[in-house]
């Protein structure tokens, strides 16, 4: 009897032990649990600041994506203007030759027509210097 007696307090003993360990195991898998949802509290905290600072600067880019728009509107208006502009240039400087080629022409048919007037072609030639000479008057 003295044998199952300790073998029945062996029993009770590994019983307890094991059930120390489980209890043991419980309340150190409960403090993991807690520091693990403070730990993922922490987490989503620090996201969500990320996430503020997130659309903070997705509304910096789309601000700064519709004034370069804006810009590269301006720069095409002010591109079809400079053509337009530059067409008209154009224009005036082929009107202004057509005048300056008639003015030529009337004053060589002066200069021809002039009987005082000594050698037509020398006195109209078409070159700076005989444009700046005042032509069609008689010389002296």
């Amino acid at each position: 009897m003295d044998t199952a007696i300790w073998v029945i307090v062996a029993i009770v003993v590994v019983l307890v032990v094991i059930a120390v360990a489980v209890a043991l195991a419980r309340k150190t898998s409960a403090r993991k649990q807690e520091r693990d949802r403070e730990r993922a509290g922490e987490l989503r905290e620090r996201a969500a600041a990320t996430d503020q600072g997130i659309r903070r600067h997705q509304a910096e880019a789309d601000a700064a994506d519709a004034r370069a728009r804006e810009m590269r509107a301006e720069a095409d208006r002010k591109m079809a203007e400079a053509k337009r502009l530059e067409a008209d240039v154009s224009d005036k400087r082929s009107t202004l030759n057509e005048h300056v080629q008639r003015r030529d022409e009337v004053l060589r048919e002066a200069d021809e027509l002039d009987p005082d007037v000594a050698d037509p072609a020398d006195a109209t030639d078409g070159t700076e210097a005989s444009a700046q000479r005042p032509t069609g008057q008689h010389r002296g």
